[in-house]
Order: C-alpha cells, then structure tokens, then sequence
C-alpha cells in the first residue's frame, strides 16, 4: 500500500460479521464522501456459535488480531476517527462483552453492537445512496454469517423490514456436514429457509432486487470467473436466478476441495458459498424475482453515511 498523503478528513467504518470482518477508510471532499481503501478477511468469528452460544477463544484472537491490523491501516492513513459496529454474532454471543472489552482495552476501539433494525438501516441506505435513480421501490437482501435482513424502501424511506436468523455459517455448519453434501441434507438446509421466508416483505409492485454481503459478491466473481476480485466488476452485476441455481448445482456436486478449484470462488468461501447462495436464491423463488443486481457497499458505507451525514463520491482506491 502506497503511503497516502496527510489529511485530517479521513474517517474509517469497520463493520465485525459473523463470517468477516469489512474495512473503510475514506475522505471528506468538499462535503463529501470520496472512498479511498478497502479490505476484507473472513474471521469466522462465530465459529461454533449456533452449537455453543459463546465466540471460541481462536475467534477471538483472530478477530483481535484483524483489528489490530486494520487499525494499523487507519493510522497509516491519517485517519481521524474509526467507527466500529458489531452484527448478529456480537448480538447473540453470550460473551460478546469479553470480545469487546477486550478489544477496547487492547486496542482502544470502541465497538457499538447494533440491533438488527439498526443493521438493515445501515445496509439499505448504502444502497439507496449509489443507486442510480429510479422510480421502482429498491428491496435490499443482506446475506451474512449469523443473520439475513431484507428492507424494502422508496428513495431514502424504509417501508418494511425483517431480519431473519438464516445465516450461512452456522447453517452450514447446522446442516452441511457430509462432504459432498448429501441432498438430504440440503433439502433439509432449504426446508428450514423456506419457512422463514414466509415473513419477508412482498412488495405489491414492481422493485428493485439488490443484493449486499459477501454472498452476492461471490457469485457475481463465479459467474465472471474473475481470477482476483475487482470491485470495479462486480459493482452493479446483474445476476440471473437461473445462474444462481445452476452454481448451486456445481457446489452440491463438489467436494470442499473440488470447489476450491472453481474460477472465481476465494478458498475461505467455498464452504459456505453453498448455504449463503441457497438463502438468496429461495428469496428471490419467493418473491418471484428473476435477477438481482449486485452492491460491493454495505454496512460498512452505511455507516460513514450516517455518522458523517454526507453524499457519495465514486471509489477511487
């Protein structure tokens, strides 16, 4: 990373997930956002935590130590201040205070565990601010590690929200055991998804799908078998329930090793790509949706939006 030059505008958000944890840093620029790094390493931070309810000590330390450097990012790009918040894994842990105690002794970062309106709000308003105008409502799907959020709006204004407990780590862990995964087990995985998909918002009109969150992001680099993942590319990609399904076909078919090989597929995903994709396309069967349309943004964006009360510049890393 090349030095950047000194400012006293910069500002990052860190966003700590049940499966990673997503860096920000960016720059206040004649009253707005312009966006300058970003980076993302997949922690498993709740690992075991659906069967234990607790956040392993091996997390822990992994999620201490991604902090750490990702501090050390933040101070090598002057930044001023660094807004920190916690998802569904720090809200279901039993102890989640000892993860950020320690965090906040060690490291003098303070993290906000948000509720899961708070976190659909942030995901949306990523969203509805890159989006390009529409007339049609925008309905948002956050995929993540312990929690789905689905938010449906117009403009800036939420009109329905839910969060669901359908998260693809502890569903993968839960359900897809065998290696390939057997299909009883993935009918059993999709039976239980179904279920609670009866709660989501079905708008009367006709909308916008949008998908945030690593799970989108990995399907849009399979189908594009991308060799490196470009932001770039994958920002705004429009993706077929079709090719959705017929990923899912490939992963249900390959070992873990198997899937390692496929283009485009990062290794630390390719145990959970299955149960992440499988969420969003019974969404998007339930909603009768053909395509979604894929953000790079999410919590993380929504944050400095919030925090800061500014607009967007493009990404200029």
């Amino acid at each position: 990373m090349k030095t950047p030059p000194p400012s006293s505008h910069r500002y990052a958000s860190i966003d700590i997930g049940t499966n990673t944890l997503l860096l920000l840093i960016a720059e206040t620029v004649r009253g707005r956002l312009e966006f300058r790094f970003e980076m993302e390493t997949v922690v498993r931070l709740g690992e075991g935590l659906k069967k234990n309810g607790v956040i392993s000590p091996g997390a822990m330390q992994r999620g201490y130590e991604t902090l750490e450097k990702y501090l050390g990012y933040c101070r090598a790009w002057d930044v001023r201040h660094t807004f920190a918040v916690g998802t569904s894994v720090l809200r279901d842990a039993r102890n989640s205070g000892e993860f950020c105690r320690m965090v906040r002794e060690g490291l003098d970062l303070n993290i906000d565990v948000i509720s899961g309106e708070e976190e659909a709000s942030l995901s949306y308003l990523a969203v509805v601010r890159d989006a390009r105008k529409t007339a049609k409502p925008i309905l948002v799907v956050d995929v993540g590690g312990g929690s789905t959020e689905l938010i449906l709006g117009e403009g800036e204004r939420i009109l329905e929200w839910v969060s669901l407990p359908l998260g693809l780590v502890g569903f993968t862990e839960q359900f897809l055991i065998s290696d390939p995964v057997r299909e009883g087990e993935w009918d059993r995985m999709a039976d239980v998804i179904r279920a609670s998909l009866s709660e989501i918002p079905h708008p009367s009109e006709p909308f916008s799908m949008v998908s945030v969150g690593g799970t989108g992001t990995t399907l849009a680099s399979v189908q594009l078998r991308l060799k490196e993942f470009v932001s770039e590319r994958i920002h705004h990609f429009i993706l077929s329930k079709e090719a959705i399904q017929n990923q899912l076909s490939l992963y249900r078919s390959k070992t873990l090793e198997g899937r390692k090989t496929i283009p485009g597929l990062p290794w630390d995903r390719a145990d959970v790509i299955l149960a992440g994709g499988t969420i969003l396309y019974l969404a998007m069967e339930e909603l009768r949706c053909p395509s979604v349309m894929i953000s790079t943004h999410g919590v993380r964006y929504g944050l400095l939006y919030q925090k800061l009360k500014l607009q967007e510049e493009p990404f200029s890393g």
